[in-house]
């Protein structure tokens, strides 16, 4: 019976370690980024005030101080820029399929875009009305949601 209350016991707390350290995150500095990741934002947001940086299990996060996030892979390939309050840089837009902001502009002139996502098979991207639209990699209309 003591074994195997201490075999129980030994599950329980490999399972709790496993969650703890899976979710690890904590603050880094800039220079702690991958240079791929340093790059990006240097071109995109050369002016932007730097709240802090985050090592995640997944990857990295960079917070500006105007509320804007950047999430970045492992690697420090961006994969998801959410200006919140203002609009994407066009630098940004330059990096999807020209299809998608072109379609954008034409069907709903007077939004703007506040947020593009890069998923491995899509781009997501939220408009300051709130509307979602979601793009294959080709640049074609996939879905749209408010």
């Amino acid at each position: 019976m003591k074994r195997i209350f201490i075999i129980f016991l030994a599950l329980v707390m490999t399972s709790i370690t496993t969650r703890v350290f899976a979710d690890n995150e904590y603050p880094i500095t800039f220079e702690q980024l991958p240079v791929l990741a340093q790059t990006f934002v240097k071109n995109h947001f050369p002016s932007a005030q730097i709240s802090y940086c985050i090592k995640e299990s997944r990857g990295y996060e960079v917070r500006f101080a105007d509320a804007t996030e950047i999430e970045f892979t492992k690697t420090g390939a961006w994969k998801d820029v959410d200006c919140k309050y203002s609009t994407v840089p066009e630098s940004i837009l330059k990096l999807i399929p020209a299809s998608i902001p072109t379609y954008i502009k034409s069907v709903l002139p007077s939004t703007v875009i506040t947020q593009v996502k890069i998923d491995g098979r899509r781009y997501e991207l939220k408009l300051n009305t709130g509307l979602e639209l979601e793009f294959n990699r080709s640049g074609a209309i996939i879905r749209m949601d408010d």
